[in-house]
């Protein structure tokens, strides 16, 4: 049968899910229980209203919408947070020191890629980033002034020395969990831990920071390490 052109009507908890789903601090709120849903539904009635297309709607109906969405919302949230938990609680760490960056000249490193490619046997440590137009190098020390003889050092753009790597080596479920990379870096972020770089590399994620903060990051994701496998027995 032909459709009419009149839209589809829309429920109220329809129009408040809508609403809510485009306030992040909201949500927020929701997801950590902490919403006062009276005055959340005062304040989004005329809203839902105009969604609705009706002269008026229950508060009533607007509040209860929004409780099941929280209870929703809540119940991910604990189900996404114990695999996060579990993803980290069966990772281990590595510290890699005397680790410095390079960023340098697509065109260039392209051109002397054969020539650094002899040479990655003798690498302790190299990690490699391609960017629109640069290459970003992690190396240890030593690699690292074989790259640059290899470049030339006017074909570097920016280089960072005084850094270390924490490779966190994580077990397969890391690929398809979504928040890891999230909870790792705000755990050092509150902690005051700048991170550098962050590369990824199948179940292994490296975080660069400068050397001073090394051993404290690497305290810290061991101590939460070692706290989830303990709530988790």
């Amino acid at each position: 049968m032909p459709r009419s052109g009149k839209q589809d009507s829309i429920s109220i908890a329809e129009a408040a899910r809508l609403i809510v789903s485009g306030k992040p601090s909201i949500m927020d709120g929701l997801r950590q229980g902490v919403i006062n849903f009276s005055a959340l539904a005062d304040m989004i009635k005329e809203q839902v209203i105009e969604i609705v297309d009706k002269k008026s709607v229950n508060v009533d109906s607007i509040k209860m919408a929004l409780m099941r969405y929280a209870d929703e919302l809540q119940s991910k949230k604990q189900f996404l947070e114990e695999q996060v938990a579990g993803v980290i609680a069966n990772s281990i760490l590595e510290l890699k020191n005397d680790v410095a960056i390079l960023t340098i000249n697509q065109k260039i490193f392209l051109i002397r890629f054969e020539h650094i490619f002899k040479s990655l046997n003798s690498f302790r440590f190299l990690q490699l980033t391609q960017g629109t137009e640069t290459f970003t190098v992690v190396t240890d020390l030593q690699s690292k002034e074989k790259i640059v003889e290899a470049v030339g050092e006017k074909n570097i753009i920016l280089e960072i020395e005084d850094q270390s790597a924490i490779v966190i080596i994580s077990p397969k479920q890391i690929i398809d969990v979504p928040g890891v990379i999230a909870y790792i870096t705000d755990l050092l972020s509150t902690n005051g831990i700048n991170i550098t770089q962050i590369i990824s590399c199948y179940t292994d994620t490296l975080l660069i920071v400068e050397r001073s903060d090394a051993l404290k990051a690497y305290q810290i994701l061991e101590n939460k390490i070692l706290s989830l496998r303990k709530m988790m027995k």
